[in-house]
């Protein structure tokens, strides 16, 4: 794995997926939405409000065609506006457009999020030696100068000072990877939406014709960690989970058992993410005391982890929602429980990820060149 990147391990994992798992040349078609020429002085809205149109493009048969069929394959990682034979798959095609003022919006309020994320953040993080001494344990009490930098709403509790340290420090490293992949999923694309509404850039390729990045947050008090992996996270490495679903389908182990059939889809689709994501530390870095297979092994055990909670989850509360009612599930009562376990689940898993980050000095600069958060705290608004 010397050699070995997220990119050139995902370009890997995908080929295999396509070539091995799928039989795209058969089953898959192509769901083109044809370019409308707009009249002068049009309403986009106007033309959405109507069910778009699309044509549906199998496998070419002569070379020229062929090109941006296979092309756009090639990068429609999550298989948007493409039947593939799978039902549970195909009902959910074409993906409705968005408005490019709908999607622009949505975009810059992302990116604002983003950054006030990243700001709040990286200066708890730049104060609290949890994020710089190696083998400092999350459980060390708070520096006493971090105090006047938490949220203003935690002055107020007379119990900030006594809250465990987990529970402040686990949320900072949720957030930081959730504002980095929204900021690089919003501000990159809205040049493409500039050239797409001036007529230079195809629907197809727009992003606003696209999936959003991450699905509704409410997922996750509904289903738990399968609303957060399954339908809220980004779901770019959705087809991880193809493998393990094969699989279940050629030893019939699906037709016996749904659920086994499930976790098969779950457990590829962690194993496979977990070893795609130790491309993260590098094959030689500079200036750690850890090697870098250690730092990968604790990459790849946060996210092997994930399908051990998913089946905790699957056995234990689908097992007790047997003898609870129906509509308690759905209640106040049930998503708070349902937040509860999740919570405390991501708080010992997600220190698994600091360690190798604290190790490549992740937190050692601050993201942002241009802090608002030290401005209001009378010190500067220049970070670096």
């Amino acid at each position: 794995m010397n050699g070995l990147d997220v990119i050139s391990v995902n370009l890997m994992q995908w080929s295999f997926v396509l070539l091995i798992c799928y039989d795209p040349r058969k089953t898959f078609i192509r769901l083109r939405q044809p370019q409308i020429h707009y009249p002068p002085n049009h309403k986009e809205d106007q033309y959405l409000e109507a069910k778009p149109t699309y044509i549906e493009e199998p496998y070419p048969s002569t070379l020229l065609p062929r090109i941006p069929w296979v092309l756009t394959l090639l990068v429609s990682l999550r298989l948007s506006n493409w039947k593939t034979g799978h039902p549970s798959h195909d009902r959910q095609q074409p993906i409705p457009p968005l408005s490019r003022t709908i999607f622009c919006t949505h975009a810059l309020l992302l990116a604002l999020q983003s950054y006030l994320i990243l700001d709040t953040t990286s200066l708890l993080t730049q104060s609290d030696p949890y994020f710089h001494i190696p083998d400092t344990s999350i459980t060390t009490p708070l520096p006493p100068q971090l105090t006047p930098q938490l949220p203003p709403i935690l002055h107020h509790l007379p119990l900030h000072n006594k809250l465990p340290p987990r529970l402040l420090r686990t949320p900072i490293l949720a957030l930081q990877p959730y504002a980095l992949i929204t900021q690089g999923g919003s501000l990159p694309t809205l040049p493409i939406l500039l050239l797409n509404s001036l007529h230079l850039w195809p629907n197809e390729w727009s992003p606003h014709t696209w999936p959003l990045f991450f699905g509704p947050l409410a997922a996750v008090p509904h289903h738990g960690l399968r609303g957060l992996w399954g339908k809220w996270w980004h779901q770019t490495n959705r087809y991880l989970a193809v493998p393990g679903r094969s699989f279940a389908r050629w030893t019939g182990i699906e037709r016996k058992s749904a659920r086994a059939g499930y976790m098969c889809s779950v457990v590829s689709a962690f194993a496979l993410s977990g070893v795609m994501h130790m491309g993260l530390v590098p094959p030689e870095p500079v200036g750690t005391e850890m090697s870098a297979v250690r730092m990968r092994w604790y990459v790849g055990g946060f996210f092997w982890l994930q399908a051990v909670g998913i089946g905790v989850e699957v056995l234990v509360m689908d097992g007790v929602g047997r003898w609870v009612p129906c509509g308690w599930r759905g209640s106040m009562v049930g998503r708070i429980v349902t937040l509860v376990w999740v919570a405390v689940w991501g708080s010992y898993t997600l220190p698994l990820l600091a360690v190798p980050f604290r190790e490549l000095g992740y937190w050692v600069y601050p993201p942002l060149p241009v802090s608002v958060t030290r401005w209001v705290l009378g010190r500067g608004w220049w970070a670096w």
